[in-house]
């Protein structure tokens, strides 16, 4: 018989490199290139393919991007790691977390700063910007009223809208909008006591037809082959009368098979009498368990794996629908919809407090398939059924629906939210150059650093903020800022003046300012390239100690919007939940900080 021998293991190489060394420096680049051509709502897509073959996946998406690509330098792989554990908490902001990361590494590696130096600055910068985003004074901040349709729409509209592989229209954000928000708001407990869980909304994905044919469903809907409209009305399950005149379905769930093939049935050895049949006894003990159900007057029996076929032929005959295979995503929410405890074991006895309730059975027909659909009326569980002409727009759309119901989860827990479309970034780049000229000499003695390390350092730090916000656009337009409130303003590449208005812009990025109210308008970064001095940049007012030079803050904005109660006034207002950005935020400066700190990358080649 032949064996296979191991490899001796070969000599080990161990390479050690430099931070700046090329090799780093290269991967760093090409990794900030990649995340910023994918950022924003004109970012371009990415394929990924397998060397080997296989499927090919079309995203803008980090965590579809990171999950797929293979990285194999040691910083970048940091990196991305970061953005990850950020993503798995809060779903969205991952492609902002590792553009500004990136973007703070090879720029500071640039810097003619010692790494520990810039690491040091740009810790004290970050908590300059923690202060003010967390202020009361913050004007690119807001509370938002849930009880707002208006807003709580636009949040998700800029959600939807900032990913480009789902290819959506207006019209199409607008609908597919809509649908998320109202099974977010389905998804909401009626009761105090009750749990938002993200597990309430179910998905189904319809590939060949509009996205307008796309629609909300309440309570369960899974694809069935076997079970047709015909079927269920041969077998129609039974009903209950409860106290008080209401009727209800029973159902019992199992999560262990009742094919006969449990590990409850020990494959081993049996010395028994030559008229004794295993199989027959494993099938007896099976109908004594649906004979106990019928007993209990149950009208579906659901299973996560396969039911014996003369199980479900006994159960039909006694008004009972068998529904098998569901799987393990199905059985958690068949489980909440109707309120049923998964039966684990088949030699335990079934009582009333394991069973759940149905209020109705049907089936749904979507694209020549047979769904089974399942209501309760006392579940919030809803299922979301998403329609697209395309394999990777439809899945792509999935993936941003949950990401869209998870921000509002947050929002929920943490009503706030910041400017979008590059506008908070602008502005508290702004705000930034500000307070370190205003704190240079309290920021010296705690830094220990030279002015000119301050200054190079912190304007990096605000340079860095404006390139993220430059990247939201990909085709070549004029990015400039208003020196009144610091937004952030995108002009056609065609474009012979910096007013706005003249340039035929109507707002800036967020759509909260309107550009009959900005006289003038600096190219963005401009400012960051002149030399370095001691005083305030021109143009950038002083936020906390005058805040007359700022003419608008996001809070008035929205007072006025719900006040003056237009929607169309709001329809194009683009914003970013706050407990995802900042911590997104937070992530990205402590990450490249760390990154700074690093001397030596050392790896075993073997």
């Amino acid at each position: 018989m032949s064996r296979v021998i191991p490899s001796p293991k070969q000599q080990s190489s161990i390479v050690n490199q430099s931070l700046k060394d090329p090799k780093n420096a290269q991967a760093i680049s090409t990794f900030r290139a990649l995340v910023q051509s994918c950022y924003g709502p004109t970012g371009r897509l990415k394929m990924i393919h397998n060397a080997s073959g296989g499927h090919v996946t079309t995203t803008s998406t980090s965590q579809t991007l990171f999950r797929t690509m293979s990285v194999s330098n040691p910083v970048v792989k940091l990196i991305v790691s970061a953005v990850q554990s950020h993503t798995n908490q809060f779903s969205d902001g991952g492609l902002f977390a590792a553009l500004l990361c990136s973007l703070l590494v090879e720029s500071c590696l640039a810097l003619l700063v010692p790494q520990q130096a810039a690491a040091k600055i740009n810790e004290e910068v970050l908590h300059i910007c923690l202060e003010y985003l967390q202020s009361e004074n913050c004007l690119c901040k807001a509370s938002l009223n849930v009880g707002d349709a208006t807003m709580m729409l636009a949040l998700v509209r800029s959600v939807l809208g900032s990913k480009p592989a789902l290819m959506l229209n207006l019209d199409d954000l607008n609908f597919l909008s809509r649908l998320v928000l109202q099974a977010f708001l389905k998804s909401i407990p009626d009761t105090p006591s009750g749990t938002l869980s993200l597990s309430d909304i179910e998905y189904i994905c319809v590939e060949g037809c509009s996205i307008n044919n796309s629609r909300l469903e309440e309570g369960v809907l899974f694809e069935t082959p076997k079970i047709t409209k015909q079927y269920l009305a041969k077998v129609k399950p039974r009903k209950v009368h409860l106290q008080g005149g209401t009727e209800t379905i029973k159902v019992a769930l199992f999560n262990t098979s009742l094919s006969g093939d449990s590990d409850e049935f020990i494959d081993t050895a049996y010395e028994a009498d030559v008229s004794i049949s295993g199989d027959e006894s494993v099938l007896r003990h099976l109908m004594q368990v649906a004979a106990h159900l019928v007993q209990l007057q149950v009208g579906v029996l659901a299973c996560q794996k396969v039911v014996h076929p003369g199980v479900q032929k006994y159960l039909a005959e006694n008004a009972v629908l068998t529904v098998d295979r569901l799987g393990s995503l199905h059985i958690v929410a068949v489980q909440r919809l109707t309120g049923a405890t998964a039966i684990g074991t088949l030699h335990a006895t079934i009582n009333e407090d394991s069973i759940g309730h149905l209020q109705s059975v049907s089936t749904v027909q979507i694209q020549q398939k047979n769904y089974l659909h399942l209501q309760s009326s006392t579940s919030a569980v809803t299922t979301l059924v998403l329609c697209n002409r395309n394999e990777a727009a439809l899945q792509e759309m999935k993936d941003v629906c949950i990401t869209a119901h998870h921000v509002l989860c947050q929002t929920l827990r943490s009503p706030l939210v910041l400017c979008g479309g590059g506008c908070t970034e602008t502005h508290l780049a702004a705000h930034l150059r500000t307070q370190v000229t205003m704190k240079e000499e309290t920021l010296l003695a705690k830094l220990g650093c030279s002015k000119a390390q301050l200054y190079t350092t912190a304007n990096n730090f605000a340079r860095c903020l404006e390139q993220v916000a430059i990247a939201l656009e990909h085709d070549g337009g004029c990015h400039v800022s208003d020196p009144v409130n610091h937004h952030h303003w995108l002009l056609p590449p065609w474009a012979s003046t910096m007013v706005p208005a003249e340039a035929g812009v109507k707002t800036c990025a967020c759509g909260m300012v309107k550009s009959d109210e900005i006289d003038s308008c600096s190219l963005i970064g401009h400012l960051s390239n002149q030399s370095l001095t001691s005083s305030v940049p021109e143009g950038h007012g002083k936020h906390d100690d005058d805040k007359g030079n700022c003419s608008l803050s996001l809070t008035g904005y929205m007072d006025q919007a719900a006040h003056n109660g237009v929607e169309s006034s709001t329809s194009n207002v683009v914003l970013d939940s706050f407990p995802v950005k900042l911590n997104a935020f937070v992530i990205a400066v402590e990450t490249a900080d760390m990154i700074l700190t690093v001397n030596r990358t050392i790896f075993d080649k073997n």
